[in-house]
């Protein structure tokens, strides 16, 4: 295992050897990264997704990290077997095939056959994965701090963040036990879809590096000669991958945030998902403001997009709420003049993130996981069926009835009755009104004649409200006092009632004399 200082030597000779200070290219920067390892595997696969930030062609060879890591030694993969099942592997496994059927950053799976004959697959954890990674994200965060990147970038691309969600991802990932209640829970989420499988897992051979699955051995859903031979209609794969992975999303709160094709295979008329490792959870709370959000994207509504998307995400500093509006406007009309068919979700979902990070607002990390999954499963569609397009199957999901579900309409209706059965004849004007005054977003400008006097009278107003407000405290305080079965009332009773009796005359003196200015005027 590398030291600190050995691993940053070892970058700088990638570096090198890559020439990527004067000569970069697309291919010599996925060549560096996997060599790099696990750390800038998983950066690279990030940044594959934002053509926002980074040239297409990068983020189309950065694409083809996803499954094409160099594998460990066989003997390596034998002896972190031994050490997971106490050297029992032979009495567990009748057969490991040597060459693995994907390599990834993290792990690689081997087909294998346990000893009753059942074929699985193994998917096992790179050794000291953990420790690795974890040095390599405090030279990247010394580096990013030397270099002061995060300054030039932050208003665009905040890298710490990037790093850290990366590794918090990561981690998750390394916890094979995880994967496994993963790849459970979302078969017992879509047991009821017809055309949706997953494997079963094997618990008892499955441990928190070493997760053993059942193999199933589905074509590709690229592998479009294999597909068409078999008789496949590509448009319908394409229509139930998508209707399935907005169910996921938006009815489940449950989803895969990693749909790449390496994921996805067709055998006997379903879509399998393979891979657990990244799944995204979203709230009820999340799900509800999501279909409004989307909704009021379809309807074009700029105002309702903005509250939305302030009570969703986190603000690092001050937001122009005006700028912010602007700014979302800007994103919507780009695609006002296009057919919803017609609509590039992912070159909207990259405008929409780069316009949050304009704003300095960030969303909750699932909802940026849904949004990234939603950009790699629409790269797959387009592959597919170029004819399918998500946002016009996302706006035919989301429909005015289903932005409250049952339990919130009864929730709101029981918050009204309990308020005032008026609240529901407040104008739309003044609602707006409401909403902008809540969020700060709405300004305005007093101009006032005579505005020191006016002013004055102001000051005089609120003075006078607040002795108001403690003389009737003061009137309540002594009737429940004198109200009391016990005659032997306090001293500091009578002070309170002298203090109280002056506060009295001293309101209608106030009042009095205030009377006699207003009529000399």
């Amino acid at each position: 295992m590398l030291d600190g200082k050995s691993r940053l030597l070892e970058i700088v000779r990638i570096i090198k050897k890559y020439d990527l200070i004067k000569n970069a290219t697309p291919e010599k920067l996925r060549l560096a990264i996997e060599e790099a390892g696990p750390t800038f595997i998983k950066l690279g696969q990030i940044l594959a997704s934002r053509d926002d930030v980074i040239p297409k062609e990068y983020c189309d060879e950065l694409s083809r990290l996803r499954n094409q890591v160099k594998p460990m030694e066989f003997d390596k993969v034998l002896e972190i077997l031994d050490r997971e099942y106490d050297g029992k592997t032979k009495e567990i496994f009748k057969e490991i095939d040597e060459v693995p059927i994907g390599s990834a950053s993290i792990a690689e799976v081997h087909k294998a056959i346990l000893i009753d004959g059942t074929e699985v697959v193994i998917k096992i954890q790179r050794e000291n994965i953990y420790e690795l990674m974890a040095m390599d994200v405090k030279l990247l965060k010394k580096i990013i701090s030397l270099l002061k990147i995060d300054k030039i970038f932050d208003s665009v691309f905040n890298f710490n963040d990037i790093i850290d969600e990366m590794f918090e991802t990561a981690k998750e990932e390394m916890n094979f036990l995880i994967e496994a209640s993963h790849t459970e829970e979302f078969h017992e989420k879509n047991k009821d879809i017809l055309y949706i499988r997953s494997p079963k897992v094997y618990r008892e051979y499955t441990t928190s590096k070493s997760l053993v699955m059942e193999y199933l051995d589905g074509v590709r859903i690229t592998d479009f000669v294999t597909l068409d031979k078999l008789g496949y209609d590509r448009n319908e794969i394409g229509r139930k991958l998508a209707a399935n992975y907005i169910k996921q999303a938006l009815d489940d709160g449950y989803f895969h945030a990693d749909p790449h094709e390496e994921n996805l295979k067709i055998k006997d008329g379903k879509i399998i998902y393979l891979d657990f490792g990244m799944m995204g959870r979203l709230s009820k709370r999340d799900r509800e403001l999501l279909s409004r959000c989307i909704y009021a994207i379809v309807k074009d509504d700029v105002t309702e997009v903005s509250h939305i998307l302030l009570a969703f995400g986190k603000t690092r500093g001050t937001t122009d709420h005006m700028v912010l509006k602007n700014d979302i406007k800007r994103v919507l009309e780009k695609n006002k003049t296009q057919d919803i068919d017609n609509i590039d979700i992912k070159d909207f979902m990259n405008d929409f993130l780069a316009m949050l990070s304009n704003n300095h607002i960030s969303l909750p990390k699932d909802v940026t996981m849904l949004m990234r999954g939603i950009i790699v499963l629409e790269g797959v569609l387009r592959r597919v069926s170029p004819k399918i397009n998500l946002m016009q199957i996302l706006s035919t999901h989301i429909k005015p009835n289903k932005v409250f579900d049952e339990d919130g309409v009864k929730k709101f209706l029981q918050k009204g009755i309990e308020g005032s059965t008026d609240i529901v004849y407040i104008p739309n004007e003044l609602l707006s009104f409401l909403k902008g005054v809540n969020s700060g977003e709405l300004r305005f400008n007093i101009e006032l004649n005579d505005s020191k006097h006016q002013m004055r009278n102001l000051e005089q107003l609120v003075h006078l409200c607040m002795i108001t407000i403690l003389d009737v405290a003061y009137i309540l305080g002594t009737s429940l006092i004198v109200m009391q079965k016990d005659n032997n009332l306090p001293f500091i009773f009578y002070i309170y009632l002298i203090l109280g009796g002056i506060c009295t005359v001293w309101i209608f003196y106030k009042l009095f004399t205030s009377k006699l200015r207003n009529r000399r005027r």
